[in-house]
């Protein structure tokens, strides 16, 4: 019983944490009072703030799901040391993982072999590219070895 309390305690750190730095973030992309040098790098700071605020939200949202239903943390806790079910998990994160690795290799190639300047806008979207994609390959490969395996 201890340990679930523990355990609530954690996601509740986590998501106020979490939260509070998102929120910071958010707020200090969103003030334009720093040099031009800056500027390009203030739209970054707004999205990690979003993506950090959405995170921390989740957490909370857990936090105060598992303080309703008890049954429901016992339930998370036992399927988290499934031993199919992590190695699944770190079997699809290593494939993200090549995914991410690669596509960032390949877009370094073509930025050095054209010897170009690129467009802040540009080089943002295909880093948010390469984070979906990343993204999506995990899910894939969740969804493809629950199926399989």
């Amino acid at each position: 019983m201890d340990n679930q309390k523990s355990y609530q305690s954690a996601e509740l750190i986590k998501g106020s944490v979490t939260l509070g730095i998102g929120i910071l973030l958010f707020v200090v992309g969103a003030i334009n009072f720093f040099s031009e040098v800056w500027r390009p790098y203030l739209h970054l700071l707004e999205g990690i703030g979003i993506f950090l605020i959405a995170v921390g939200g989740w957490n909370l949202v857990q936090y105060f799901r598992y303080k309703k239903n008890p049954d429901a943390l016992r339930k998370v806790r036992v399927e988290s040391m499934d031993e199919r079910r992590l190695w699944i998990q770190y079997r699809s994160g290593n494939n993200a993982f090549k995914v991410g690795v690669t596509l960032t290799y390949l877009f370094l190639l073509v930025v050095g072999a054209t010897e170009t300047n690129l467009s802040i806008d540009l080089v943002w979207w295909v880093l948010a590219g390469i984070v979906v994609a990343t993204t999506m390959t995990y899910v894939i490969f969740l969804a493809r070895y629950e199926r399989i395996y």
